[in-house]
């Protein structure tokens, strides 16, 4: 409305208009600005007032210079804003690959952290339950083994072991338990181990059992054994010693033979418990040469 009585003031009558070759109008002053401000004109498009035949262009016509003035003032905020509107566009783009960036890499951390705790336990290397602790699996082929082979004399503070040497453990004694370990040590032969064994033909057979899988189901069921040890500890009050072990998976998934590495424990109701549990454990089943897990658990401190 205030354009339009400017407008009125500077310019009386009414004015043609020119579109290619054609000659329209005659309209108001107000009009003509209207059509200005829609689109339907522009600053170049060709005037003249009505009557008359020589035309002039909006921007050149005195009578609407003020709103020319105007309009481009407003084109030119229009512009500024698709430009500022163009930067944040480009500016919530590279802001969302960013943040899709780091989704992917917490979703990468998250799986490697999932698969190291089903591998490894959640605190990493050990898994800890009332005074026990279980070193990281280890898994090879399965070797040739007696039931009598010697085992390696591990240290151990309970009072009742009956092949524990006189003064062994003491802190006094002159004849200290090192000699009978490096003894047991060095006359028991070395068990291979790798991917690959060799049959008495010399034909080499590789392993099939899938090394990730068996320790899925050891870091799932490790726990499960820990109720033996405590049972056993409060059949031996004060009862601190290392116990390896080794178990044979068959080619049926199911626990087939047991060693415990203690001579303490070779026999009895720990060795009892810890098979009968894990015999339980849902290994898969698999072809080739069979799979030998081997497992090391402390309990109580050593001195």
């Amino acid at each position: 409305m205030l354009a339009g009585q400017e407008l009125a003031v500077d310019s009386d009558g009414q004015w043609l208009f020119r579109q290619g070759d054609l000659v329209l109008g005659p309209i108001t002053a107000s009009q003509v600005v209207e059509k200005l401000y829609t689109g339907e004109l522009t600053p170049d498009s060709p005037v003249a007032p009505a009557g008359e035949r020589e035309f002039r262009t909006l921007r050149d016509t005195a009578a609407f210079q003020v709103h020319i003035a105007r309009y481009e003032a407003q084109g030119r905020v229009a512009q500024t804003m698709l430009v500022e509107q163009a930067r944040n566009q480009k500016r919530v783009k590279v802001l969302g690959g960013v943040a899709a960036g780091v989704a992917l890499l917490l979703g990468v951390t998250g799986w490697y952290l999932a698969r190291n705790a089903a591998v490894y336990g959640l605190f990493g290397a050990t898994e800890e339950g009332d005074g026990i602790t279980m070193d990281p699996p280890t898994i090879r082929l399965a070797q040739a083994r007696g039931d009598d082979e010697d085992l390696f004399a591990y240290p151990s503070n309970d009072p009742r072991r009956p092949d524990r040497p006189q003064g062994q453990g003491s802190a006094t004694g002159k004849t200290g338990g090192s000699g009978a370990v490096a003894s047991a040590a060095s006359s028991r032969p070395p068990r291979p181990s790798g991917s690959v064994s060799t049959d008495p033909d010399g034909l080499e057979m590789a392993q099939q059992f899938d090394q990730g899988a068996i320790n899925r189901v050891v870091a799932g069921n490790q726990s499960k054994l820990f109720h033996c040890f405590k049972e056993e500890a409060e059949r031996t009050p004060g009862l601190a010693a290392k116990i390896p072990m080794e178990f044979v998976i068959g080619n049926d998934g199911r626990v087939a033979k047991l060693w415990v590495d203690n001579p303490q424990f070779k026999q009895g109701p720990l060795f009892e418990c810890l098979f009968a549990e894990l015999k339980k454990w849902p290994f898969k089943a698999y072809d080739g040469e069979r799979a030998t897990v081997g497992l090391s658990f402390n309990i109580g401190k050593r001195g």
